[in-house]
């Protein structure tokens, strides 16, 4: 594996401890990309989100035992819209939108915040979603298949939740509730 101290995130088989820079993520998992330090992608293919399917594998999960990740962000992740297989531990930032596989820490995105498995925090203007999430998901609409934790937005939905949800309009698997929903089975 290549190590540098400085280098872009497009090349294969790198292991970037400080700074990676980049045009644009991909879905290729076999980059094998990790970045421990800072990861700046300007302009990112995520400030496009918008124009197509906002949520891309809300109702499909994925195997974490056996998945490989295209990159590992370990730090900050700046982006005006990233969109990859990446597995982010720290920090992203999507000022448009992002997409994700897997974040462990605070995900904030200005549009979009797609994780897959989401665990800490995730918050966006619009829409959060992820499949997997524990911990808190706060934007005006939020949606998780399968979420341990607390909802915070004018819609909040999941098929299986325990834990509080807070909104115009909530949605769990025991009930539809307005202003504050609960399941703690």
């Amino acid at each position: 594996m290549k190590k540098s101290i400085i280098g872009t995130f497009h090349e294969e088989n790198t292991m970037i401890n400080g700074i990676s820079i980049g045009l644009y993520s991909g879905m290729n998992n076999d980059r094998n990309v990790i970045t421990n330090g800072l990861r700046l992608e300007v302009p990112g293919i995520g400030i496009i989100s918008f124009m197509g399917n906002g949520f891309p594998n809300a109702t499909e999960p994925f195997n974490l035992n056996d998945y490989r990740y295209s990159e590992v962000v370990n730090g900050l992740n700046i982006s005006t819209g990233s969109w990859c297989d990446c597995n982010y531990n720290g920090l992203t930032l999507g000022l448009v939108g992002q997409y994700g596989k897997l974040g462990n820490g605070f995900s904030l995105a200005g549009g979009w915040n797609i994780i897959d498995k989401q665990s800490g925090i995730q918050l966006a203007a619009l829409a959060n979603s992820s499949f997997y999430m524990n911990g808190v998901q706060i934007s005006a609409f939020n949606y998780t298949h399968d979420g341990n934790g607390v909802q915070i937005g004018i819609f909040n939905n999941s098929n299986s939740f325990k834990g509080i949800q807070i909104g115009i309009w909530n949605v769990n698997q025991k009930r539809k509730l307005p202003l504050i929903n609960w399941n703690f089975d």
